[in-house]
């Protein structure tokens, strides 16, 4: 009876004493904006600013990365429903390419409007004068809209017209 008790407890503390909480990054995690931790990289790549195609071909796994190119387009939902020319509807996405006329989906990349601040100031639904503009985002590559592009994790925007 003593050794079930015992074998119990031992079993009880290992259960226990296994748990352990993960820490996933949230999504609304804006990195530098809300003071969390930022992966690093280091500054070779920190200064390396992708094109649009180097950024469809590229493998970046973690690392945050720039992308510059022309916005050529908005969407929403699916890069199917894209908006290739005014009038803008869409203030959810823009779409970005290396010449400011294409509108193959397939040498696009799609950037999540993520806060207010940036659908004011970028996205073409409130700003229909950025359509053609450069522009550059720092970002983790992910698939958005199904289509490789810039989802949640973006920490910075860059004009390159100005």
């Amino acid at each position: 009876m003593k050794f079930d008790k015992l074998f119990f407890m031992l079993l009880a503390m290992l259960c226990l004493s296994g748990c352990s909480k993960t820490v996933l990054p949230s999504d609304d995690d804006q990195g530098e904006e809300t003071g969390k931790n930022v992966p690093s990289t280091s500054p070779d790549d920190e200064q390396k600013v992708y094109s649009v195609e180097e950024f469809l071909n590229g493998e970046f796994g973690n690392r945050y990365v720039w992308v510059h190119g022309y916005i050529v387009g908005a969407c929403k939902r699916s890069i199917k429903q894209a908006e290739w020319e005014p009038p803008f509807s869409y203030d959810s996405a823009v779409l970005l390419a290396d010449s400011p006329g294409e509108s193959d989906p397939e040498q696009v990349i799609s950037v999540q409007m993520v806060g207010k601040q940036m659908k004011e100031e970028i996205a073409l639904a409130s700003n229909p004068q950025n359509y053609g503009r450069e522009i550059a985002f720092y970002g983790l590559k992910q698939k958005y809209l199904g289509i490789p592009g810039m989802k949640k994790h973006i920490l910075a925007s860059e004009w390159l017209d100005e």
